[in-house]
């Protein structure tokens, strides 16, 4: 998601994090639930028990691992040890202020007017973060070209989650390369392009999204998504100054975060 420019300027650092968050989670997606009411034993297995035969062991289901649960504290020194291109150490943003610049996203996206309509369905999903997520965020600013880097991360308890979600949010994200966002009048078109990306995480995603501003200029935001077990890094770049050469950093920084979170774990 990404936001017009008066919108980012006041909560900057929060606001573009928020919407690497959202992007991080991927939005959230649930599973139904299945009960033994629903279940349909086999024929065999049926027959069976109505001979009055024995019914056979069921095998012993492999324990599943039990995630890792990341503290905030924890995702927050992560985000602490990483620095951007240029070496500049990217600084943690307060709590206070990313739940400020979710809240802001959530009523901004509520007032949008998404073109062609089919589209505002990726936008209002990649605009939620998964309940229950823990989270954390930093920002590093270019000292050489107009550009921000920032890395976002998202843990959530059920670690099949995050992959299912970037999946869908993959395939919904090639069906909308191109449209058009109205936000309080203002009007900003966008272009993406999926990139092929190769990052040590178990599911990756890339993409370079071009946006011409209300003021006609053009804006680029580099993505840079990674999924490793139950937890989610995503780089991104945005600045009029990026360019897709960016996204060897970003895919850097996903690895260096996925590997302290690993050993974390």
């Amino acid at each position: 998601m990404n936001l017009p420019m008066n919108l980012r300027r006041s909560a900057p650092a929060a606001l573009l994090i928020s919407a690497a968050l959202a992007l991080a989670g991927c939005g959230q997606t649930t599973t139904p639930a299945t009960s033994p009411a629903n279940t349909v034993e086999p024929a065999s297995a049926a027959a069976s028990q109505a001979a009055g035969q024995p019914r056979s062991a069921a095998p012993t289901p492999t324990p599943t691992p039990t995630p890792k649960a990341f503290t905030g504290a924890e995702l927050t020194a992560i985000i602490a040890g990483l620095a951007d291109g240029e070496g500049n150490a990217l600084t943690v943003v307060p709590a206070e202020q990313l739940e400020k610049g979710i809240e802001i996203s959530k009523q901004t996206m509520s007032e949008a007017v998404i073109s062609p309509a089919e589209c505002a369905v990726v936008a209002d999903s990649n605009a939620q973060i998964p309940a229950g997520s823990t989270y954390a965020g930093g920002v590093a600013k270019s000292t050489t070209v107009q550009a921000l880097t920032v890395v976002t991360l998202v843990a959530v308890a059920d670690q099949k989650q995050l992959g299912v979600n970037l999946e869908a949010a993959v395939a919904k994200s090639k069906k909308c390369t191109n449209f058009s966002m109205e936000i309080r009048g203002q009007k900003i078109t966008s272009q993406t392009e999926i990139l092929p990306v190769k990052t040590s995480a178990d599911t990756s995603f890339g993409s370079l999204a071009t946006q011409t501003l209300p003021s006609g200029q053009l804006m680029t935001t580099l993505l840079v998504t990674g999924v490793k077990g139950n937890l989610s890094a995503s780089a991104v770049a945005t600045g009029p100054d990026v360019t897709r050469a960016a996204a060897a950093t970003l895919a850097r920084l996903v690895d260096e975060a996925l590997a302290q979170g690993a050993t974390r774990s």
